[in-house]
């Protein structure tokens, strides 16, 4: 998701990394957004990690155990065209003679100040984020994979016609929209409760499902008219200067850009996504 921010981390001391991982997960969280770590001891891995992830950050030692030390590792970086901003700490201080020519996008802290270097960078990225061009891009992408999710949880209610349901209804014929799908699933969810709740017995799945239930029933205001709003309406300019949107909906709502909406605007694609693949696991 484009929510999730990549950090690749490359550091002989995994338990280093894993000691500032939930303050940070925790200072993530708080702006809406996960993190990623994908750790490497060394430089195996490093290359094709950059080719297949879009990492945002590097976060390298200098002192690695065998091989290429970090400024090595950074040289090469630079030389296989991968210009993502580096963070590079060391124990002691940083050798005058590493670089004859500093590499841009490096910088280079004590490692006891890494943790507050790397909220500093990832914080430049997250105002960047509040930008009104960039969130457009960021929740269309994110719409676009809960889409993709909840089409895979209304073919697994067809059980046996699971395959055919989703190549033919939802495929080839491409009869449901956004909307549609969400309208469908919420209805057949709403059946697979009252019937659990006929029964003489409750069944254990039933809470889950209502629980998955009721965060389902407000995806429609939080995810499909903020969604479409960005996709579709102009911008305009707000009573206090920000840049604004309106959902166009029968209720139409003023969407205000500041920080604290796109906040809220992230944790309720953070939310409904981690409610669908609950969803996806029950059905």
């Amino acid at each position: 998701m484009k929510i999730d921010f990549s950090i690749l981390w490359v550091d002989d001391n995994k338990d280093f990394v894993e000691s500032l991982r939930p303050q940070l997960n925790k200072w993530m969280e708080d702006h809406g957004l996960g993190l990623l770590i994908h750790w490497r001891s060394g430089e195996a891995g490093v290359y094709s990690d950059l080719s297949r992830h879009e990492v945002e950050l590097i976060v390298l030692d200098y002192k690695l155990k065998g091989g290429k030390t970090g400024d090595a590792i950074i040289s090469e970086i630079r030389d296989k065209g991968f210009f993502e901003d580096i963070i590079f700490y060391t124990t002691g201080a940083v050798p005058n003679n590493m670089f004859d020519i500093p590499p841009d996008g490096v910088f280079f802290v004590a490692r006891g100040d890494a943790k507050d270097r790397i909220k500093d960078l990832i914080g430049v990225k997250i105002r960047r984020a509040s930008d009104l061009a960039t969130l457009r891009g960021w929740i269309v992408a994110d719409a676009i994979e809960l889409e993709g999710i909840m089409g895979r949880v209304l073919a697994k209610c067809f059980k046996d016609m699971e395959v055919l349901f989703r190549d033919r209804v939802l495929i080839e014929e491409g009869m449901f929209d956004f909307g549609k799908k969400h309208r469908v699933l919420s209805g057949i969810l709403k059946d697979q409760i009252t019937l659990l709740n006929s029964g003489m017995s409750k069944s254990a799945t039933l809470p889950k499902l209502q629980a998955c239930k009721k965060i389902l029933d407000v995806f429609p205001k939080e995810i499909i008219e903020i969604r479409n709003a960005l996709a579709h309406q102009m911008a305009e300019i707000s009573a206090t200067g920000h840049k604004k949107i309106k959902t166009k909906t029968k209720e139409s709502k003023e969407i205000i850009i500041t920080p604290e909406e796109c906040v809220v605007i992230r944790k309720n694609v953070r939310k409904h996504f981690d409610n669908l693949l609950a969803l996806e696991a029950l059905v």
